[in-house]
């Protein structure tokens, strides 16, 4: 992304065809983006379901323990010699 002179960010925008834009739309999951050569681009992140909504906000509103990505990340490396 790049910021403009009002200091807004900017991105690159590209239209779907309206069959591309339903497949996306449609998806269940993440889309792999690639060009004509099969070439990967990106991925486009699926939308927040309600239920995925849902779950979060149970999760969070209980008192089970959480763990920060900094936690994960030494457990797994404390793992890779065993």
């Amino acid at each position: 992304m790049k910021v403009d002179p009002a200091g807004e960010l900017k991105m690159i925008r590209i239209a779907a065809t309206e069959e591309q834009a339903k497949k996306i739309a449609d998806a269940r999951e993440s889309v792999e983006v690639v060009d004509p050569q099969g070439n990967r681009l990106g991925y486009l992140a699926r939308s927040f379901s309600d239920e995925d909504l849902r779950i979060a906000t149970e999760r969070l509103s209980s008192n089970e323990e959480r763990r920060s990505t900094r936690m994960v990340v030494e457990r797994l490396k404390s793992l890779e010699g065993s």
